[in-house]
């Protein structure tokens, strides 16, 4: 099985792609951010996440497709561009027939490392661990990690389901 998760972004939105492989295993397949220029309309940023997505999930053909959950925010403004972008995202889910799961970060934190409450940079050192990208993404970004922890934290919830 393979997954796409999104952290939705109005300057930038992360994505990863996971794969469950055999006995379980979890291979990291892609990952990435798409950087939206903030001087940019908002039309022309959502336009930029349909496109850049839409060639991700025609290029790699995820089984399923993750999202975070909005559970809070300090600006009603900022809540609603990124309702948007969620839009976008949840326009693709349709467009391609991908199932879309939702996960909240409390979810995501205690799937990966055992507490709801842990820092970020905690959750993106369990992503290389769990994916053994130590080596290979030094630099990865806090918005690629969410997005691969929503894989891990849905295809782990998928094998205790089944």
């Amino acid at each position: 099985m393979r997954v796409i998760g999104i952290d939705p972004g109005t300057i930038v939105c992360g994505y990863g792609i996971v794969e469950k492989g055999p006995r379980n295993t979890l291979a990291h397949i892609h990952s990435g951010e798409i950087k939206l220029k903030q001087k940019s309309t908002l039309q022309d940023r959502l336009k930029a996440v349909y496109d850049s997505l839409g060639s991700t999930i025609e290029e790699y053909s995820p089984d399923h497709l993750c999202l975070e959950k909005i559970f809070y925010h300090k600006s009603i403004r900022a809540a609603m561009t990124l309702g948007s972008v969620r839009g976008i995202v949840l326009l693709l889910a349709a467009e391609h027939n991908l199932p879309l799961f939702e996960y909240n970060s409390t979810e995501l934190k205690m799937a990966l490392t055992g507490y709801g409450r842990a820092e970020k940079g905690q959750v993106q050192e369990m992503v290389k661990i769990v994916l053994n990208l130590k080596a290979s993404h030094p630099k990865m970004s806090l918005d690629c990690s969410d997005a691969l922890a929503l894989c891990i934290c849905h295809l782990n919830s998928m094998n205790n389901r089944m």
